[in-house]
């Protein structure tokens, strides 16, 4: 009888040993609703364009998936990532995409990203934001706060 609560209990510990790291590992899931008013540059943002970026953040692949969904923007030529509160303006610390993308949604993972940038995002979402540019707006056309 003895022996049987031993087995048991240590299955229990390997059990939840192995739980902890899946947990630990698991992608985190963080979002924003971007438009042109929430563009703080001179120049102001897309009147009409709308957006809504989804990204799926693994810290242990050192991945970032995202799948960008948009309304009214013509010539998407990038969209980004920057460290900064609202109202903030900042310099892209990752780089989604900087191609012309013209059908939404866009999908896609980046790979390769900087732990630090990640740790970083997922511990502090609302200190960071995305924004989308396009060929009329190259210094933002729609951004949004993650939350």
């Amino acid at each position: 009888m003895r022996s049987r609560r031993t087995i048991a209990g240590v299955v229990a510990v390997l059990a939840v040993a192995l739980t902890v790291p899946m947990l630990a590992s698991g992608a985190t899931r963080i979002s924003t609703n971007m438009t042109g008013a929430q563009i703080v540059n001179p120049n102001g943002g897309d009147p009409d364009g709308s957006a809504q970026l989804r990204l799926r953040i693994n810290r242990v692949k050192q991945r970032i998936c995202f799948k960008l969904t948009f309304e009214d923007l013509d010539k998407i030529t990038g969209a980004f990532i920057h460290k900064g509160s609202a109202g903030q303006i900042a310099r892209p610390i990752i780089t989604l995409f900087n191609t012309r993308e013209s059908s939404s949604p866009v999908k896609a993972c980046e790979h390769n990203i900087r732990s630090r940038l990640i740790k970083r995002l997922k511990r502090k979402p609302g200190q960071h934001y995305a924004d989308v540019t396009t060929k009329a707006y190259p210094q933002g056309a729609v951004r949004g706060q993650f939350g």
